[in-house]
């Protein structure tokens, strides 16, 4: 049976997510705002013999994160009629399932791209940081802090370089200011001008999401980058949670650093961009 899941269905939910821990990760925090009533959209499960085998999140932003457990999810047509009224621009998933989805929605859709990305872990229990920073660091909201993140043409280029639809200017500023409030932002500055940035993308109370990391391309060759991962995988881990991380599978360089530091490869996932 699928169909909108309900506070009483936590229990199966929160066995779901033990039992596909990290294949189902892009689902933690949503499972998160679900227990504490704060979830931003609508979340859908698949229940057969009174478990869960399939979970999907529709946000309110137009994206759709998914799992299943059992491929007989697919076949039923009230996902497919859930998809169809959402209209996601975005579905985020593991690899291999990705591809069994896409084939009940291409005959939907005008088009789709993929993109491929690698899901890494911290698996260690503390990190020894090693890089330094030549560069003021930025983590607290601070006045100096509030007049750095005035430059806008920065974070534009940080949401071109990541390729995503670009904010408005007011959507870019709440979220810098949201995340300099919960200490998920780490800032590195030259001086009045914003030169990189990292930070913990989502959060709960097991683990974290480390993303966004982004060095102007004058800057980068001076362990800048690696500075900001050491930093942030530190506060995940003096905090009692589990670093992850996602990182493009064509970007060589960046899968190299976060080995470097220790993490270690985990799963494959897949982002698609849905035109209709």
């Amino acid at each position: 049976m699928f169909g909108k899941l309900e506070a009483s269905d936590l229990a199966k939910i929160k066995a779901y997510m033990a039992e596909n821990e990290d294949e189902a990760i892009y689902l933690a925090y949503p499972v998160a705002q679900f227990e504490q009533g704060k979830l931003q959209g609508v979340l859908y499960g698949y229940i057969s013999e009174q478990s869960l085998v399939g979970l999907f999140y529709f946000s309110n932003k137009r994206s759709l994160i998914m799992h299943y457990s059992d491929p007989v999810v697919l076949g039923n047509l009230n996902l497919l009629k859930a998809f169809k009224h959402h209209a996601p621009k975005y579905v985020k998933g593991e690899a291999k399932q990705m591809k069994g989805f896409y084939n009940i929605i291409c005959r939907t859709v005008e088009n789709v791209q993929e993109s491929k990305s690698l899901l890494m872990i911290y698996r260690q229990q503390a990190m020894q940081t090693t890089a330094t920073c030549a560069y003021a660091v930025a983590t607290a909201n601070t006045a100096e802090t509030q007049q750095l993140i005035q430059d806008l043409k920065f974070f534009l280029r940080v949401e071109q370089y990541f390729g995503r639809n670009v904010k408005s200017i007011q959507d870019i500023q709440k979220s810098v200011e949201n995340y300099l409030a919960e200490n998920q932002f780490c800032l590195i500055h030259d001086g009045e001008k914003l030169i990189a940035q990292g930070l913990i993308e989502e959060e709960t109370e097991q683990l974290g999401i480390i993303g966004g990391i982004y060095v102007e391309p004058a800057y980068r060759r001076r362990q800048i980058g690696r500075f900001i991962s050491e930093t942030l995988t530190k506060r995940l881990l003096d905090n009692g949670k589990r670093p992850h991380l996602f990182v493009l599978e064509k970007n060589a360089p960046a899968i190299a650093l976060y080995h470097l530091i220790g993490y270690e490869d985990a799963t494959a996932f897949s982002i698609f961009t849905i035109d209709y």
